[in-house]
Formats: C-alpha cells, structure tokens, sequence
C-alpha cells in the first residue's frame, strides 16, 4: 500500500468557533493536487459540536473532493455533531466508537479510568 499524508489546521477558538458565534479559522492547508481523486481519512480525535470538522469538509469540498470519499474517524462524537455533519453532508461518512452527549468529560473519563 502507498499512503500520502498531508494536513490542513482549523482551528477553533473561545473567539472563533460556535461559542462566539464565528466559524472556526482554516489557518493552514497542504492538499495533493490529485486530492478530488482520493478517498480522504479526515481525523479528528472527539466532535463535540461538529464545527471544525464542518469547516475541514468546506475546504476539502472546495478542492473538488466528493462527499462519498470523505469518512471522518473520531474517538468520541456528540449527536448533535452527527446531526449537523450529515445534515449538511449526507454522504460522508463517521467512523467512531461512541457516540455520548459529553464526549469531553467521557473522553477523560475513559483515559483516566475514573468511569467506573
């Protein structure tokens, strides 16, 4: 197998992202010039509200990647996450293990074995 790996930062701060009511910042993108002929592994590790990997969608839609190449792997996601991601992108794809309505604290939880 032959793996090529690149990066794009959004990021999403107390003064950018869905707190303040602005969109997360893209500060940072580095595709392949065949990126729309790829399937995309889109990683980030909990969504809570979905904002940045909505952001993160955006960009690579608008280097002509399709919906049904995109599948986003999270750790933990949020429902409401879920909602928005496939509300406005019905064919991407979520890879998870759990999805939970706090998935920081559960997060934490979990990594620190306080959850039981």
């Amino acid at each position: 197998c032959n793996f090529t790996f690149y990066k794009e930062a959004v990021v999403s701060t107390q003064s950018t992202g869905e707190d303040s009511g602005k969109p997360p910042k893209v500060i940072y993108v580095r595709l392949p010039s065949d990126i729309a002929e790829r399937n995309v592994l889109l990683m980030y590790p909990l969504m809570n509200t979905g904002g940045t990997i909505h952001q993160s969608i955006n960009e690579l839609k608008k280097n002509n990647v399709r919906e049904d190449k995109i599948i986003i792997c999270t750790l933990f996601v949020t429902p409401a996450a879920v909602s928005l991601i496939l509300r406005e992108f019905p064919q991407v794809r979520i890879l998870t293990t759990e999805v939970n309505e706090d998935c920081a604290l559960h997060f934490g939880e979990r990594y620190f074995g306080t959850d039981r």
